[in-house]
């Protein structure tokens, strides 16, 4: 699912299973700064900021597993890989900024500008696999 990746590596599951893998560590990673950063907020907490490493985690981890797990022999389009891989980036950047600003104690604009990048992001790498689902179908319904 990573540039590194070899398209073999999709077909035969392993691409998912690296990135579930990837994406267990991002959300590690971000769960931990941000009990690192609570820590040093003198009693100030932020759902934002708490629940952050959700979106590496809901997004990119269980449905990686999913598919590794479904041995869906699913070719995803580099586009849309790196679409979604984005989407869930921004969004995870944007809740962590959400998070310090609700810590400080202000808000911002900022913050519609993530949500809104990420789900056009998002919408737009579901939209890019959607064309080769189709294709795929009429392929299996031509063979019987």
């Amino acid at each position: 699912m990573y540039a590194s990746g070899t398209d073999r590596d999709n077909r035969t599951g392993m691409g998912f299973v690296r990135a579930a893998l990837v994406y267990t560590a991002v959300a590690v990673s971000v769960a931990m700064f941000g009990a690192v950063y609570e820590s040093f907020s003198f009693g100030v907490y932020s759902y934002w900021m708490i629940y952050a490493f959700a979106v590496p985690l809901v997004l990119g981890t269980i449905p990686a597993l999913w598919l590794a797990a479904s041995g869906a022999r699913i070719r995803i389009p580099l586009l849309s890989r790196k679409l979604w891989h984005a989407g869930i980036a921004v969004w995870t950047v944007g809740a962590l900024f959400t998070g310090v600003l609700a810590i400080y104690g202000t808000g911002s604009n900022w913050s519609y500008a993530y949500a809104a990048a990420g789900w056009i992001l998002l919408v737009s790498a579901v939209f890019g696999v959607l064309p080769g689902l189709f294709r795929r179908n009429a392929e299996k319904q031509q063979q019987q």
